[in-house]
């Protein structure tokens, strides 16, 4: 295990991307969004995610140019073709434009079809929440979840998040609708380790506690037809309302046959179109501290609001620096020898 400062990191990936041909711009945006992952405590979209996208870029299946465009838009909606530029990039530019014409005319939505892996939703709505606002954000990917009674894999572990700002830090929900995101199994694999049952299924819909049979079969929804159902409406938001293309329709990440193709659905909501927003804000507040001051159920130490165990992951590791396990050390420093770079 070894620490680091997260501005190093964070440097040292942009750093990496940039020496390898991607538009500066890009490539800080992703180094950013890896470096947000790692201090939110969701390692699993963190730096370790850097090889398989510099494979990608390295095999042409991804643009290392800024292709970003809008090709539609009104006072309060946004078509956008992100080109096959990389997917942090895509889903920035588009909460970023969300941001800007909401100040206007109190919400924005934004669909991204032609995209790649954006990393963590919650970077995304925090954005919004930052500017005052609620934010939206959602994307697809290639089929992982089964749809409830099926024995077989049609929908992405489709992450959906919503961040709303208060007087303190942000609430923010970030989930996806299976038991556990992809990445865990991924990053399991990558570390030789088990995983728990109730992840997944083999293809043959067998439980199972090996990562790579998980990644073969489908990963299993939360609450089943609830699970299920929320994974199906983000289909719809960021696959067929962008035209990106759903499930089976799309690319993995993991796979060199194609681009991914993938489409995020982001929006904010200017809360001073709605209502003061410092009283929306002191209301947020009042509803948290009424939560906070709930009989804790038996056993519990304390109750937790969204994106709580985040902010507090990302305020220590400002100070303590961010772990890196040896397997995850030793990729990303081998990613930087080609351009004479360090770690």
């Amino acid at each position: 295990m070894k620490n680091f400062r997260p501005e190093v990191l964070e440097e040292y990936c942009k750093n990496v991307l940039t020496a390898s041909g991607v538009d500066e711009g890009c490539a800080r945006t992703v180094a950013r969004s890896l470096l947000d992952a790692e201090l939110t405590g969701v390692s699993t979209h963190g730096v370790s995610r850097m090889g398989i996208y510099l494979q990608r870029l390295n095999a042409g299946l991804v643009s290392r140019e800024n292709r970003i465009c809008i090709v539609r838009e009104s006072p309060s909606a946004v078509v956008i073709d992100a080109g096959n530029t990389l997917g942090a990039p895509s889903a920035r530019f588009a909460m970023e434009t969300c941001i800007r014409k909401a100040a206007e005319t109190g919400c924005c939505f934004a669909t991204v079809r032609n995209s790649n892996h954006f990393g963590t939703a919650a970077f995304y709505t925090r954005m919004a929440a930052e500017r005052g606002m609620v934010g939206f954000a959602c994307t697809n990917l290639t089929g992982k979840i089964a749809p409830y009674g099926s024995a077989e894999p049609f929908m992405g572990t489709d992450p959906i998040s919503v961040a709303a700002p208060s007087e303190t830090i942000p609430l923010v929900l970030d989930m996806t609708p299976s038991v556990v995101a992809l990445g865990k199994l991924i990053l399991a694999q990558k570390l030789g380790q088990p995983i728990p049952l109730g992840w997944a299924l083999d293809r043959e819909g067998n439980p199972t506690t090996d990562p790579a049979e998980g990644r073969k079969g489908s990963l299993i929804p939360i609450g089943g037809p609830k699970g299920s159902g929320l994974a199906i409406m983000v289909e719809v938001l960021s696959g067929v309302l962008s035209g990106a293309g759903c499930g089976p329709h799309l690319h993995d990440l993991y796979e060199f046959d194609a681009p991914q193709g993938v489409g995020h659905f982001l929006g904010a909501i200017d809360v001073s179109h709605f209502l003061d927003p410092a009283a929306f804000r002191s209301g947020l507040s009042q509803m948290v501290r009424e939560i906070k001051g709930l009989r804790k159920a038996p056993g519990a130490e304390e109750i937790l609001l969204p994106g709580e165990r985040a902010a507090r992951s990302a305020a220590a590791k400002q100070e303590t620096g961010i772990d890196l396990p040896d397997p995850v050390y030793e990729e990303l420093a081998e990613l930087g020898r080609p351009y004479g770079l360090t770690l």
